[in-house]
């Protein structure tokens, strides 16, 4: 069966609709057309002359033979992973794009000007910028770096603790003039709220929403992204919980002291263990550490 496969490209496309849970949104993990996944699927389950997945309303599961390839798919992806990272942590220079992997509100809200300094200081090597609301896989090497809030930088991972997040309740302040600052969660009855969609249940401003204060409201938006829900909430159309470094640099916004959202969180700057004495990494997650140590009142929202 295996001889007949035309390349891990076929399978990975299994292994992805297995992570995913349908080809399309495989597609959009791996960066091809839907199309293209849809065929090497078909591909191989004529060549194995069995179905891989049951086609379920709610997302395709694999068979007991899908199983079989989706645990092969794992194991090669394992091995050319460790010897990639390998190859990685020997060389200094560092023949790839450094890939970083942060929110779009870190990437657009605060990195800019980090990047560009670790660019005139590095100036042989490429900095590739992974906007990404999830957290990207560092062992499958989805990126070399990873900014995340938690509080803990993952496993099997290695990295420094940048300081801490703090989030806020933001308000247009027309909005605030009409109905008066809101005092208790009773209060935001008043207002009608903005929040992050449920693919990202993870971030804090989904989880304080979600923790019983979502029913006080009436929704106006729902946003896939930190910097759109940043957008909605400058422009009207309701209350939102913003990270502070993010919602304090809004025209026209007031954060709202009056109803706390929650303690902040550790900030990681993260990397896989096997690139942890890569210089190139090294240089990286230092810089970023210390303009995040440099920056610690500002992503804690102690100023403004």
């Amino acid at each position: 069966m295996l001889d007949r496969l035309t390349s891990f490209e076929h399978v990975s496309s299994v292994l992805a609709t297995f992570r995913a849970g349908t080809p399309l949104k495989a597609a959009r993990l791996l960066s091809q057309a839907p199309s293209t996944v849809y065929r090497a699927i078909e591909r191989l389950e004529k060549d194995i002359g069995a179905p891989l997945f049951e086609r379920e309303p709610t997302g395709w599961l694999p068979t007991e033979i899908g199983e079989r390839i989706i645990r092969l798919a794992e194991s090669i992806e394992t091995a050319a992973i460790e010897t990639r990272q390998f190859l990685l942590s020997r060389n200094a220079d560092f023949p790839a794009p450094v890939r970083i992997s942060a929110s779009d509100g870190f990437a657009e809200g605060y990195l800019g000007p980090v990047l560009a300094q670790f660019s005139r200081s590095m100036k042989a090597v490429t900095i590739e910028l992974i906007v990404d609301n999830q957290f990207a896989n560092l062992g499958r090497r989805e990126a070399h770096v990873a900014i995340r809030p938690d509080q803990k930088p993952g496993e099997g991972l290695i990295g420094r603790r940048a300081g801490k997040l703090a989030h806020a309740l933001y308000c247009a302040a027309p909005l605030l003039d009409k109905h008066g600052a809101p005092t208790s969660i009773a209060d935001l009855s008043r207002f009608k709220a903005c929040m992050l969609s449920s693919e990202l249940a993870h971030h804090t401003a989904a989880k304080w929403w979600n923790a019983g204060v979502r029913k006080q409201v009436e929704i106006s938006l729902i946003a896939n992204t930190e910097m759109s829900l940043a957008a909605a909430v400058a422009a009207g159309a309701g209350i939102g919980v913003l990270p502070c470094f993010l919602g304090d640099g809004l025209k026209g916004v007031r954060r709202i002291t009056t109803i706390p959202v929650g303690t902040p969180v550790d900030i990681w700057v993260v990397t896989h263990a096997a690139l942890r004495r890569n210089p190139v990494i090294q240089g990286l997650v230092r810089m970023l550490t210390d303009a995040m140590r440099r920056d610690a009142s500002k992503l804690a929202g102690l100023r403004k």
